[in-house]
């Protein structure tokens, strides 16, 4: 839980910072994380900041995204059944669900992606995000938009989509 909020206090700093990344970006280690969503160049454009996270106790892998001008910004969290431990997927997904739901005083809603999809909407700093779980893994995205072409949760939207499609076989 301490590292999603680090997770989204971090992405949200970078958005209002404007620090964009200066030609798509990553770090040497790609793990499986920015692999769910191979073609972000679409949602962040050519010259998106990529940047892979190290695993952090649940969290198997994450990855961030910004794109060169700082108006968009997203990310995709994956833990994974070795990651989870003795949780399961369906407790990991209410719990992220649970938690967003006390930071906005719009209602979650169910979004028809993965098993268990929940999106939450308008949280600070324009977030939107989507968790979800399949094949034994949660999936949490997150994407927030200072950019009038493409808002929040359809940067949220783009990125779940994308995850879904690769989310690695247990």
């Amino acid at each position: 839980m301490r590292r999603m909020l680090t997770f989204l206090a971090c992405v949200s700093l970078l958005a209002s910072c404007g620090q964009g990344g200066g030609g798509a970006q990553q770090s040497a280690a790609e793990p499986q994380t920015c692999a769910l969503a191979p073609d972000v160049s679409a949602i962040f454009g050519a010259d998106a900041g990529v940047v892979a996270h190290a695993n952090d106790g649940a969290i198997a892998a994450d990855c961030s995204f910004t794109s060169a001008d700082g108006a968009r910004t997203g990310g995709v969290m994956l833990f994974t059944p070795a990651s989870l431990g003795s949780v399961t997927a369906a407790a990991k997904v209410a719990e992220l669900a649970q938690s967003w739901d006390t930071q906005t005083e719009t209602p979650l809603e169910p979004v028809e992606i993965g098993e268990g999809g929940q999106i939450a909407k308008d949280l600070a700093g324009y977030q939107t995000q989507i968790v979800f779980s399949a094949g034994g893994s949660v999936v949490a995205v997150m994407g927030s938009s200072g950019d009038d072409a493409m808002n929040g949760e359809q940067i949220a939207r783009a990125l779940a989509a994308q995850a879904l499609a690769h989310v690695p076989a247990q």
